[in-house]
């Protein structure tokens, strides 16, 4: 069977435009949902801010009078019992390890492209599906493959998993490493086992067959780890109570996390991850603004897409007239949010509203004009004014 399979489909003026109104839809309700995306990302807190809070106390000489207090204690990570995964993984001074199991299998991808009726509206779609083997830890399912026959993956017959001592260590201070979130571990290579009949070790993988390493099959796999070791310096931060470290609840938010390094490379990693967040949840809530106006004005341009250029014209125009409104409106969606969510921000912001509402209305009622008019109107109230003093005597 050929590992690249090509598949066309038509589509009628009709069927086109019936398929938009269903877009339109979908529009409708993807325009809130990036907005509301918007709003809430930029109430997404910097946890760095937090954390530099935490009292940093000294690993080696617990002391009482932080019991209770949110802490940040930095050390060499240690623990009193090994860690193996056997028949793999030989025991081993690490307090969690992952094991990664990745299988030889058939990958499906596609690529589209659609031809446009110069008249007529319809549109023809030509799809082209490869075929290709790769090494990966989560396998398609080969059933869904728009052709099946002759790329078959059989079922995974290891799964991934993690491993984790229930006690470590931070010099003098001791924590459940099951229960608070650890960084990501190193990986290794494993130490020479007896392994499994089949298996063999090449490099930083434990391959299921002999010519897996170098002359795959599909279903072949191939295991490797990530580990975290003892020794390492790392910095934890969450609640004293005597010598153990636990979760803490600080503004809200709930701290028991490990990050490798000193408590100021902890502290960078968690802002980093805070940028990171936030323009990524920036970019998709513009562009889910964009995409919706894109699908809101489809059933446009395939009404008029009767006439090919047409179609494509009005598809460009308001593409480009999308694309400005969604990055306007997203960026105003983004400052409002920020100065929302942020007390001092928005006081300032109702400051300068208030002011600027005061100053034009006094500058309004002040105006030239205004002052002329009510000096003409005295005037002539003055020159119009009725004499009712008695008549005089003669």
């Amino acid at each position: 069977m050929s590992n690249k399979v090509v598949r066309v489909t038509r589509q009628g003026w009709g069927q086109r435009v019936s398929n938009s109104f269903g877009g339109l839809i979908f529009g409708l309700v993807l325009i809130p949902i990036a907005i509301w995306g918007l709003w809430y990302g930029e109430g997404i807190r910097d946890l760095s801010k937090i954390a530099a809070t935490a009292v940093q106390v000294d690993s080696t000489q617990p002391s009482a009078t932080n019991d209770g207090a949110f802490v940040s204690v930095t050390g060499a990570l240690g623990t009193n019992v090994q860690l193996g995964d056997a028949p793999y993984l030989a025991d081993g001074n690490y307090v969690s390890l992952n094991r990664v199991v990745e299988m030889y299998a058939w990958n499906e991808k596609s690529e589209s492209t659609t031809q446009d009726d110069a008249i007529g509206g319809g549109s023809t779609t030509t799809t082209t599906y490869t075929y290709t083997k790769v090494w990966t830890d989560a396998p398609s399912d080969s059933n869904a493959f728009n052709e099946p026959t002759g790329h078959v993956n059989p079922a995974k017959v290891l799964d991934n998993a993690t491993l984790t001592t229930d006690y470590a260590t931070i010099n003098n201070f001791e924590l459940n490493p099951q229960t608070i979130q650890l960084p990501e571990g190193d990986k290794i290579t494993p130490e020479p086992v007896e392994l499994p009949a089949g298996y063999t070790q090449t490099g930083n993988y434990i391959f299921s067959s002999a010519t897996a390493a170098t002359q795959p099959v599909v279903g072949d796999i191939r295991i490797s780890y990530t580990v975290l070791p003892v020794g390492k310096t790392v910095t934890a931060f969450g609640q004293q109570n005597g010598t153990t470290i636990v979760s803490k609840t600080v503004e809200d938010e709930q701290f028991f996390r490990m990050f490798i390094g000193s408590n100021q490379e902890a502290l960078n990693t968690m802002h980093s991850e805070y940028v990171v967040t936030v323009w990524i949840v920036r970019l998709l809530g513009i562009f889910g603004i964009f995409l919706g106006l894109q699908l809101i004005v489809q059933p446009l341009a395939r009404v008029l897409g009767v006439i090919g250029i047409i179609g494509n014209v009005v598809e460009g125009i308001t593409g480009f007239i999308n694309a400005i409104i969604a990055l306007v409106l997203g960026v105003a969606i983004i400052i409002v949010s920020q100065i929302a969510h942020n007390i001092y921000l928005l006081i300032a912001a109702l400051l300068l509203i208030g002011g600027g509402v005061y100053f034009y209305l006094h500058r309004r009622n002040n105006a030239p004009g205004k002052v002329g008019a009510s000096a003409a109107g005295s005037s002539s109230s003055d020159t119009n004014e009725v004499d009712n003093s008695p008549p005089k005597m003669t």
